[in-house]
């Protein structure tokens, strides 16, 4: 069969547009339809566009979703079945809302897709019956039937699965950081997550020998993402990992997903776990994304975060004392959050000197224990998917308007982000390697050449991400290295700072923003603003 992929764009401009890191569960599904013999292509929206005469000519399209990418899923389905291509859906906003997505599609492939897409394949080519695949929902005889759950895979499945095809992936060139998968699941409980409803609590790794033969193929220079919701489940694991890396003299720029007690030798408090981070540090991790979700410990609590501000801010320390760069994600909007609570967070981050964060507000995704809290108390306030990207408030919190929650989340953003913030550290480093860049731009003609433009592009948040890999292009590896460790960090900050902006004058937000306005004064729930306010 000639069967195509799509993993769409949002709608809304978000700050994980610009990673250029495919999801790795169609090039995994496409690697398992390839063997089998099919014509497989994937096409992830934001590293090529969409090619329609392509698509038009398949036997079957395939779209994984995230909830806010359902609404452009659905309109180019609905232009698809129009003309008569079959559609199938998958991934974790469909799986939990199934008949939505029927709506516009022939099937929905609920949960763990790998195995049910294979059956469905088979099926459609006349070799399976669809009545007989678990974890499948299609339409007989114009009503739309659901086939019994299929269990999430055992981990001997998972160790034996393929390594995702990337190469199958149009544009997979311009991928920003080559994305490895170690493990599926994760063992925490915390409510706002979908990763535990759609991949359970019940972790699956594959074997360190085949992860080793994988990072082996990847050429020198690239940058790696762990793809692992949490990296350090099993520190044994994870040690052998990273000792397997040293032993082979692979040194990557890596970064990866984690909690911030991975940091401690006894679980939650102690000393560093110092074997850890020497291991970190020798294979190149570069960034560790830490979700500490808040500084306020009730909001912890609520969270079912199981972690403290104190352990937070001991994570700080030593990732930073080991050269190793944290990305704080926080979420901010809970019933235990005030705008003195969230303002407070914002306090911690800059005193800690966390080098970039992010602040989302709490999103209730479907399927997640806060969904369906939300939904029970009648606290949602909007249906529309494509506003579920932790930019919009969504709810109507407890000791704040939802206006009130939006713009206290827009306020963190800036104010970590001031230009100071990010022009002090870059006129630091400029000046500390001056002889090194005043070298490198007489020694490297190329540089010259393309300076006036990557001046250009680093005032345009969407074009400044493509800097990095310009320089990488024309520039030997260790110079390479040497300018990204120099500049990551201001340029992130300053590219965050313009992508926030940006948000609050586009003409969709700002009308999502006034209702929320206007929901608040009929209320009478406006807040004074703060006297410092920037938004």
């Amino acid at each position: 069969m000639r069967i195509r992929l799509v993993e769409p764009r949002a709608f809304s401009n978000t700050v994980y547009d610009h990673s250029r890191i495919p999801r790795l569960g169609l090039p995994q599904i496409g690697a398992l339809l390839r063997r089998a013999g099919h014509d497989v292509r994937i096409t992830v929206e934001t590293l090529a566009p969409i090619d329609w005469d392509d698509l038009l000519a398949a036997d079957l399209v395939g779209f994984s979703t995230t909830t806010s990418t359902t609404p452009p899923a659905y309109a180019m389905a609905d232009r698809l079945r129009a003309a008569g291509r079959p559609v199938v859906f998958g991934g974790a906003h469909v799986t939990f809302l199934p008949d939505e997505a029927m709506a516009h599609a022939d099937f929905v492939v609920r949960g763990e897709g790998h195995t049910t897409m294979i059956e469905l394949v088979q099926a459609l080519e006349g070799d399976g019956n669809v009545e007989a695949i678990a974890g499948l929902s299609y339409w007989r005889d114009g009503q739309i039937v659901h086939n019994a759950p299929r269990p999430n895979c055992d981990p001997e499945t998972f160790a034996n699965l393929p390594v995702p095809a990337l190469e199958l992936i149009n544009g997979y060139e311009n991928m920003g950081s080559y994305p490895v998968m170690t493990q599926w699941g994760c063992p925490y409980d915390c409510n706002f997550c979908s990763v535990i409803k759609m991949f359970g609590r019940r972790v699956r790794a594959r074997r360190v020998e085949d992860v080793l033969d994988q990072l082996a193929t990847i050429p020198a220079g690239r940058e790696l993402f762990f793809y692992d919701d949490n990296f350090v489940v099993s520190k044994k694991r994870t040690k052998a990992l990273l000792r397997g890396m040293r032993e082979r003299g692979m040194v990557f720029a890596w970064s990866a997903q984690m909690r911030a007690e991975a940091i401690f030798a006894e679980r939650g408090k102690g000393e560093w776990d110092t074997e850890l981070l020497e291991l970190m540090r020798d294979t190149g991790c570069d960034y560790v994304y830490i979700g500490f979700e808040s500084a306020n410990p009730e909001a912890l609590a609520e969270y079912h975060k199981q972690q403290s501000v104190e352990q937070i801010a001991a994570s700080i320390a030593a990732f930073h004392a080991y050269g190793i760069k944290v990305h704080g994600m926080f979420v901010v909007g809970c019933d235990a959050d005030t705008p003195e609570a969230i303002h407070a967070t914002v306090d911690f981050a800059i005193r800690h000197e966390i080098d970039t964060v992010q602040f989302l507000t709490i999103t209730p995704l479907p399927g997640t224990e806060f969904y369906y809290q939300m939904e029970a108390e009648g606290r949602i306030l909007s249906r529309d998917w494509s506003l579920y990207d932790g930019h919009h408030a969504l709810i109507a919190p407890k000791h704040m308007s939802a206006y009130d929650l939006q713009r206290a989340s827009l306020e963190g953003m800036l104010r970590f982000y001031a230009p100071r913030r990010a022009f002090g550290p870059l006129i630091r480093n400029m000046l500390h390697e001056a002889p090194f860049l005043w070298q490198l731009y007489w020694r490297e003609h190329r540089i010259r050449v393309v300076l006036p433009e990557i001046l250009k592009m680093a005032a345009d948040a969407h074009r400044a991400v493509n800097i990095p890999g310009m320089l990488q292009s024309i520039l030997p590896l260790s110079d390479w290295q040497r300018l990204r460790k120099m500049f990551a960090v201001p340029l992130f900050r300053r590219y965050a700072l313009i992508h926030t902006r940006q948000g609050l004058h586009q003409p969709e937000n700002r009308r999502y923003f006034e209702w929320l306005r206007a929901l608040a004064q009929q209320a009478g729930l406006t807040a004074p603003r703060r006297a410092n306010s920037q938004s």
